[in-house]
């Protein structure tokens, strides 16, 4: 791109940064909350199919309910509820030259719940060149951006000649990705599809696998002092021996990054979740005694060539090279419930020529127009990259903003990052697409 151009694109986005600051205020103000099997997105939805109209954009909104055979396929989330919950999808150009997919879920996880300090969840603030509200790093300004892009190009009257799909869906948050998996369905594939999730800027061209899981430890009730023939099994014990275990675990998977040329410079790439554990209950009035159960939910990751066996496989082997873990799995004292869909990893072809020019274009442009090194990196936790990759013959990379607070109290998107993909979002669409 000749740099009169690229200045032009520049100069535009810097002008219009107001646009983009309002239509994340927008989206981000809606609650499109998931609460499976339901959930919300339409509130948003109705902004982005306006934006589209507004760029007259050709407009495609369906539910996943309407694509025939959809709900047979072997990747469908079953369970899943979607009366007024639609995907809406804008396209730009004349369909002849590359396809680029923009693709961000309309979806958030309640965590408007939670103690918000600076704003609340629905009151989008811009502080110190952070925008606060949920939703706005996961991932509504990831979307805006990926609009404000295109926006951008035809504003300017560039000719597209190839093709621009922008694709909002549901259902991405706990796993479901059956959004993503619809539009791969109707047919909406492509050459790229980039997904501007959170990943700090970086180039992520691999994905983990992942899983939530549950663990159940049974254990009997009681007091372990007073009685001689009591069992000393409570579920607590038993279950931090697990736990540690599963850190063990986690730190095996790490030493084996040297194997995965994309992860082996990530320092530390696995780092599983421990988020809920439940044993009995605390009060004034609660017998003092072992609980009858323990059970925590953890989210569980691997690498991006492992399957879903061969992801159980290896994560029981493990725990069974302790002995009490692997007699109280033995005996079923101990089990593990899958709270989720298995989420697939996947990895694009980096020895493929056209997959070299596009990350040295991406590369190019970040340095050229904001002076930032962006590093190839990998997505270390479940997103719909495996949607377009495994199913949709659509290679996939990760690329989205910093921010901080994900799935928490006063979640945040740094707007530097937003103005600076902006920038490198329409520059990619000029270059492949015009």
């Amino acid at each position: 791109m000749p740099n009169t151009e690229k200045d032009i694109l520049v100069k535009y986005i810097d002008k219009h940064k107001d646009w983009l600051i309002e239509n994340i205020f927008n989206v981000v103000s809606q609650n499109t909350i998931n609460l499976p099997p339901y959930g919300n997105e339409n509130n948003g939805q109705k902004i982005i199919e306006n934006i589209f109209n507004q760029l007259g954009l050709e407009i495609d909104r369906f539910s996943p309910d309407n694509i025939p055979g959809f709900k047979d396929k072997p990747f469908f989330l079953k369970g899943r509820k979607y009366k007024d919950r639609e995907n809406v999808i804008g396209m730009a150009g004349q369909n002849k030259g590359f396809t680029l997919i923009f693709n961000g879920h309309m979806d958030t996880v309640p965590s408007n719940n939670l103690n918000w300090t600076l704003t609340g969840p629905f009151e989008p603030r811009l502080i110190e060149d952070k925008i606060y509200g949920l939703g706005a790093c996961d991932m509504k300004a990831g979307l805006i951006t990926a609009i404000f892009a295109l926006k951008t190009i035809m504003d300017l009257g560039f000719k597209i000649r190839g093709r621009v799909i922008i694709q909002s869906v549901v259902d991405e948050e706990f796993g479901g990705a059956n959004g993503s998996l619809a539009c791969i369905s109707r047919g909406y594939c492509g050459d790229l599809a980039i997904i501007p999730e959170p990943t700090s800027m970086d180039i992520c061209v691999s994905n983990v696998c992942s899983k939530v899981i549950v663990l159940e430890v049974i254990g009997e009730e009681g007091l372990n002092y007073f009685q001689k023939n009591f069992r000393d099994s409570n579920p607590i014990l038993l279950m931090s021996k697990v736990i540690l275990a599963l850190k063990d675990y986690e730190g095996y998977l790490n030493s084996l990054k040297k194997n995965y040329p994309v992860y082996k410079k990530i320092p530390k790439p696995f780092n599983f979740q421990f988020s809920d554990i439940i044993a009995g209950e605390i009060g004034p009035q609660k017998v003092l005694k072992s609980p009858g159960q323990c059970l925590a939910r953890i989210y569980a990751i691997d690498y991006p060539d492992i399957n879903s066996k061969e992801f159980d496989y290896r994560l029981i082997s493990f725990l069974k090279k302790y002995p009490d873990i692997k007699k109280a799995i033995n005996n079923e004292v101990l089990q593990i419930h899958d709270c989720s869909r298995f989420i697939e990893g996947g990895e694009i072809n980096l020895t493929d020529n056209n997959i070299k020019r596009i990350i040295l274009n991406i590369k190019k442009n970040a340095k050229n127009i904001s002076g930032r090194n962006l590093k190839i990196s990998a997505a270390l936790g479940g997103t719909d990259f495996f949607a377009f990759n495994n199913y949709g013959n659509t290679p996939c990379i990760v690329l989205g903003p910093s921010g901080g607070n994900l799935h928490s109290a006063d979640e945040f998107v740094k707007l530097d990052d937003i103005m600076d993909l902006s920038k490198i979002f329409a520059s990619l669409i000029y270059d492949l697409c015009c």
